[in-house]
């Protein structure tokens, strides 16, 4: 019976002080974590589509709708180029009707 010993040693605790605690840098380095998970928890918004309250203040446009908005924009403008167009070409028709009919043909 002498084989099996009970006496186990227990594990040592571990006591570890700091030398130098630097409390401002604690703060700082928090302050760090807090404004990362912030831009992470932003940047997944924009990927959604939304856009807070404090970006559509100060921005006109959200960049994710610049490129949608320019190209309304443009075919907007095409648009209308066209039925100013065709508006002149009616007019000179009217103005000029033998000049027209003979440009194109048309007798």
């Amino acid at each position: 019976m002498a084989l099996i010993n009970f006496n186990v040693p227990k594990p040592r605790p571990f006591n570890y002080h700091p030398r130098y605690y630097n409390e401002r840098k604690e703060r700082l380095e928090e302050m760090k974590a807090k404004a990362r998970a912030e831009l992470a928890a932003e940047k997944k918004a924009a990927e959604l589509g939304y856009v807070s309250g404090l970006q559509k203040g100060f921005l006109s446009e959200s960049r994710a709708n610049s490129k949608l908005h320019r190209r309304k924009l443009e075919r907007q403008s095409t648009l209308r180029f066209l039925i100013i167009l065709i508006a002149l070409f009616g007019l000179f028709y009217l103005w000029q009707p033998d000049i027209v009919r003979a440009i194109f043909g048309i007798k």
